[in-house]
């Protein structure tokens, strides 16, 4: 199966498991003591929601893809030098907090798919990390 269709089923897969997004969180939260400063007045519902939609992004549409480029253009600006100031390095460990969510949440997690997710994600990662 092509990575591209491995991580889109994983991703569903994913949605379909209760609290996703709750142990994301939980997960990233816990990776360095500078994270949860970054939150301290989100509102974690809404946070839920945007982060669904940019993993959404990010897994259903090519980082050619127009539609992609503009979604991930938003998520750039407000995490900007200019934005939340969300330096490039704090961006491997939402990477490996979402690698271990995925791992938690997807019962045909393998080591292949975690690089396929990996691969996936850094493609929009270094779109964001490079409007810094």
């Amino acid at each position: 199966m092509e990575a591209f269709q491995a991580v889109h089923e994983s991703f569903d897969r994913c949605g379909e498991s209760e609290g996703f997004y709750d142990t994301f969180y939980e997960v990233f939260l816990g990776k360095s003591p500078e994270i949860p400063p970054l939150f301290a007045h989100t509102d974690f519902k809404n946070q839920k929601l945007l982060l669904k939609a940019t993993v959404g992004i990010m897994v259903r549409n090519r980082i050619d893809d127009e539609r992609a480029q503009h979604a991930l253009e938003r998520v750039a600006e407000t995490h900007s030098r200019k934005g939340l100031n969300i330096r490039a390095d704090l961006y491997d460990l939402w990477l490996d907090s979402l690698c271990e969510t995925v791992k938690h949440h997807d019962p045909a997690f393998t080591s292949e798919l975690e690089q396929q997710w990996r691969n996936r994600m850094r493609e929009g990662i270094d779109f964001i990390v490079a409007r810094y």
